[in-house]
């Protein structure tokens, strides 16, 4: 079986459009959890998809790339706490913000910290964060960390709103209860509307620059005139006037009036 029949036939069953990634990426990926899995061929994988759901469940986890870290580039989220939450709070009594493709949760937790450190009350914002894979999401809900998510986190942030348990941290309860977890595949599902901040970060990387500019089309039509999309380090948009926004700041794009 060649690799474009696989990928078709593959997306089907686990109802991902794999498609829509760059190839180079999603075959080296795919070949690395075959070779894990000791599966010989792409046919075998195919049947493996079909009839093992523990093994179709670790290639969805596999594909959709689930690494995150709390305060990742915090160079970012300074500008986050300094110059765009004080400037939305006093635009709005009550802002809405998603976190697309939140993976594990560390990112909306994270905004739910500094939200708490800037003394916003929980009732004047909404944090959504989703993700394509139950799994990962079914983790995030549990707030339990281990150091490798934890690295970036200042020592006074680590005790206020962690609790050391075994080989893990706990994130405190309050934190948690402000961020809503839900299922949303980014390619195929509408979005919310009239958003104020829009966190899609190291998530365009991994698709071909058609689908990047279809979601960039999608995450600027949800956002408010005004409105924050907040991109990846290592992600930009070369014509944001193409998508009705205005770059701001290292990876903080704008939606024009």
């Amino acid at each position: 079986m060649k690799f474009p029949e696989f990928l078709d036939k593959a997306s089907n069953k686990i109802k991902l459009d794999l498609n829509s990634y760059k190839e180079n990426r999603v075959k080296r990926r795919i070949n690395n959890l075959m070779k894990k899995h000791n599966i010989k061929d792409y046919k075998s994988c195919l049947n493996k998809l079909g009839s093992n759901s523990d093994f179709q469940e670790a290639f969805l986890e596999h594909m959709t790339i689930n690494t995150s870290e709390f305060f990742r580039n915090p160079k970012n989220y300074e500008y986050l706490q300094n110059k765009i939450f004080p400037e939305l709070f006093n635009k709005k009594n009550k802002v809405k913000i998603w976190s697309a493709a939140a993976s594990n949760g560390c990112e909306a937790y994270t905004l739910a910290i500094i939200l708490n450190e800037l003394g916003i009350k929980a009732n004047r914002y909404q944090i959504k964060a989703t993700d394509i894979d139950p799994s990962i999401l079914a983790e995030a809900k549990t707030g339990k960390y281990k150091d490798n998510a934890l690295k970036k986190v200042p020592k006074e942030i680590l005790n206020k709103y962690f609790t050391k348990k075994d080989d893990h941290y706990q994130l405190d309860s309050k934190i948690m209860s402000r961020v809503q977890f839900s299922r949303l595949d980014l390619l195929k599902d509408r979005y919310d509307n009239n958003l104020d901040l829009i966190l899609c970060r190291n998530v365009f990387i991994y698709f071909t620059k058609e689908v990047k500019d279809q979601l960039t089309t999608k995450l600027s039509n949800s956002l408010v005139n005004d409105g924050i999309l907040f991109l990846g380090n290592t992600e930009y948009l070369l014509k944001p006037d193409q998508f009705n926004l205005n770059k701001v700041y290292n990876s903080f794009y704008q939606k024009k009036q």
